[in-house]
């Protein structure tokens, strides 16, 4: 068959570093294979990427030694025109490659550099844009989409060039569940159509492990381990999670159970996997069947999480009243929302691309004024208030750290909003208190190290780190983050999170607009859903999940746990299991013996 990619002894080190980025790694493709790329912030998965489709080194400079081949022909004799015609890469951010006004222009900006037919273009762009769901948008503009519609763009002018090899670089991350799966569905369909070799890179493998031929594992630039995926979580599944790495779900508890003494003939790793090996053997205890015994459970109303309790005579953080916005082009964007944040709240924003969350989030920031309904921050109008009474009470983190930075060093980006609260300017000598607090936020995230670099040059979670205690540096009472977990891996994510849990259980509130599920069960009190502008839903964790019309409207995925916990005990449980834990603690080994 042979190889469509075939790295040999590459060891790569970007311009002004002296840390190599890739080191000695060889690694072959065959032609039609799906690879699948994992490793922690900084392993080296976006350089490799950069590397196999000629944007290392010959756009970022630096050092490359080794041997590097496309299709048996080795890269550095291909032109870029050649290799763009046979190589197509998708970026994590959408941003990053999209340049046109319009949708059908950004799709087939590349066919005609390319001096393709205008006829075929014309059929090219409608093709792509239908393979990724977005018929029908060929003149909508490109900034006014969502993160995700821009991301199904991006994926749809890389089509277009009709490439016989996709490197996507955790494409699917700023996607919501369904939208992501469809993709992994699409990239499943190409590769066994026998038109395409894929190689992906991804941080959360859920929904696409099964779908993959081969997994590579990466760590400090090396390839630590490669082969069949059901083996290496079978045999290094506790291995992989050390690394900080996103194990899936089913796997998760495949290992856990294996602890607990239970093993299966085949490791699984989907749920109807997992089920076709348990079914029968497996039941929910006794005291939760009883517990439902009067019927499924409905939340209406937020709960506590486990082990923190609720504070007495709480205001109102955030309220909003009847909130309507529709933006110049027509669409419709929020419709009739009402709602109200209490303090110390940890609350979820759930929802499709397009649903409304960022737009909501807008409201609250004060940056939109609603056409109709009021929109309250400790019961002011936001709208009325400056950006610096905002900010005073407000933090906020991009969905894209990148977008936060705004100085050439870590140490002060850390202090910037304190410089300007103060009237100081860039250059200017800094009070010692203010110094001190910032090497203290440094210190505590793990940056003191770093202060003096450029905050570009850190990996994704080192930015994602910045980026929160820069926000939060004028003391603010509540923190609201778009997306806030989107391309890190389990241990970035997890710090993020029990930061914000630690912030929460002192009192702050915390809002954070997520496609995460997993991450909503652990740490979030109180979910809000939003559709097509509405807001369908707004309650406990576990009651959602007892809302099959919400979750199939607008489009969300049950935990893998769930699914599988419901399909064992024949029916809804009265109150769901969303994770590994509560799995452990309410389903039950029934057979004759482990």
């Amino acid at each position: 068959m042979g190889y469509a990619l075939e790295l040999k002894n590459v060891t790569y080190t970007y311009e002004g570093e002296r840390k190599p980025a890739l080191r000695d790694v060889s690694l072959q493709v065959r032609r039609g294979e799906f690879v699948l790329v994992v490793g922690p912030g900084g392993a080296g998965k976006t350089t490799l990427c950069q590397v196999l489709c000629g944007i290392a080194p010959r756009t970022t400079g630096g050092k490359l030694t080794g041997g590097v081949e496309v299709n048996g022909k080795d890269l550095s004799q291909r032109t870029m025109p050649e290799l763009a015609g046979g190589i197509g890469i998708v970026f994590q951010d959408p941003d990053a490659q999209l340049c046109n006004i319009y949708v059908e222009d950004e799709v087939a900006f590349g066919p005609e550099n390319l001096r393709v037919d205008p006829a075929e273009i014309r059929e090219r762009v409608t093709d792509s844009l239908r393979q990724v769901g977005l018929s029908g948008f060929e003149r909508r503009k490109v900034f006014e989409l969502s993160g995700g519609q821009k991301q199904k763009v991006g994926i749809a002018s890389v089509l277009s060039m009709h490439p016989d090899i996709l490197l996507f670089d955790q494409a699917t991350a700023g996607l919501d569940p369904q939208s992501a799966k469809d993709v992994f569905e699409l990239l499943k369909k190409l590769r066994d159509e026998g038109n395409y070799t894929i190689v992906a890179t991804e941080t959360k493998p859920d929904d696409m492990i099964h779908l993959v031929d081969r997994l590579v594992v990466m760590e400090a630039g090396m390839i630590v381990f490669d082969g069949a995926p059901r083996e290496l979580l079978a045999r290094y599944g506790d291995r992989l999670a050390d690394m900080g790495l996103w194990v899936p779900e089913i796997s998760e508890l495949a290992h856990a159970l294996r602890r607990d003494g239970y093993a299966f003939r085949e490791f699984p790793l989907t749920v109807e996997e997992a089920y076709s090996q348990m079914k029968g053997l497996w039941k929910v205890k006794e005291e939760e069947a009883v517990a439902g015994a009067s019927g499924p459970l409905r939340h209406n109303t937020a709960e506590p999480r486990a082990g923190q309790p609720m504070q007495a005579s709480r205001h109102e953080a955030i309220t909003v009243r009847n909130a309507n916005y529709t933006y110049p082009n027509g669409a419709k964007a929020l419709s009739g929302v009402s709602f109200s944040v209490k303090t110390g709240e940890f609350v979820a924003i759930l929802g499709t691309n397009g649903s409304g969350k960022t737009t909501l989030v807008k409201h609250i920031l004060g940056l939109i004024r609603p056409a109709r309904g009021t929109v309250w921050v400790d019961g002011q109008d936001a709208a009325g208030r400056t950006l610096y009474e905002l900010t005073d009470r407000i933090g906020f983190v991009f969905q894209n750290p990148e977008h936060h930075f705004v100085t050439d060093t870590v140490f002060e980006e850390a202090v910037y909003s304190l410089r300007v609260r103060s009237g100081l300017k860039h250059g200017e000598a800094l009070p010692r208190h203010i110094a001190d607090q910032g090497m203290k936020a440094l210190e505590f995230a793990g940056l003191a190290d770093a202060k003096d670099r450029n905050p570009y040059t850190l990996s994704g979670g080192e930015k994602r780190r910045l980026s929160v205690i820069s926000a939060l540096m004028l003391g603010q009472q509540i923190l609201i983050m778009d997306e806030p977990t989107t391309g890190q891996d389990y241990a970035s994510s997890i710090q993020l999170l029990d930061w914000c849990r630690e912030w929460n259980e002192q009192g702050k509130t915390i809002v954070m607009i997520t496609h995460h599920i997993p991450l909503v069960c652990r740490y979030a009190n109180r979910v809000l859903v939003m559709h097509e502008g509405e807001l369908k839903y707004d309650g406990s964790v576990s009651g959602l999940f007892a809302e099959d019309n919400i979750l199939r409207e607008a489009s969300l995925s049950e935990p893998p746990v769930s699914q599988l916990a419901n399909r064992l005990a024949g029916a809804p449980l009265p109150q769901s299991v969303v994770t590994v834990r509560q799995f452990r603690d309410r389903i039950v080994f029934a057979g004759e013996r482990m």
